[in-house]
C-alpha cells in the first residue's frame, strides 16, 4: 500500500487543544473526502485517532504545538492523495487560522 505522511505545526496550541479540535471535526471532514465509510477510534489518553476503512487506515497523532498524520492508502485511494492535501490545509487554515501549513 502506497504511504501518506504529513507533519504540521500548529504554534501556540497544546496537545489537547489539537486533539478536542480534530476529535471533533474528523467525522465531518471525514465525510467530505470520497475515501468511503470509514471508522474513527478516538484515544484521548495518547492523543491519538486512528481511522480505517477499505480505501486506506492512519494514524493522526497531537503533541504539543503539532500533528502528525500517517497514512496507508489502497491504490484505488491513490488518484485522492492531493484532494486529501487540499482538504487538510483548507481545514487547517480555517481551524487554526493557519496562512500557510506544511
Amino acid at each position: 500500500m502506497p504511504s501518506y505522511s504529513r507533519r504540521v505545526q500548529i504554534p501556540g496550541r497544546s496537545s489537547k487543544e489539537l486533539y478536542d479540535a480534530v476529535s471533533q471535526d474528523i467525522d465531518r471532514f471525514l465525510s467530505k473526502v470520497p475515501l468511503g465509510k470509514f471508522e474513527v477510534k478516538r484515544n484521548p489518553t495518547e492523543k491519538e485517532l486512528h481511522v480505517k476503512s477499505n480505501m486506506f487506515s492512519a494514524t493522526l497523532s497531537c503533541s504539543d504545538a503539532e500533528m502528525e498524520l500517517s497514512a496507508q492508502l489502497s491504490m484505488l485511494a491513490m488518484p485522492f492523495k492531493s484532494k486529501l492535501d487540499e482538504s487538510i490545509t483548507r481545514w487547517l487554515n480555517k481551524t487554526f487560522n493557519l496562512t500557510q501549513s506544511t
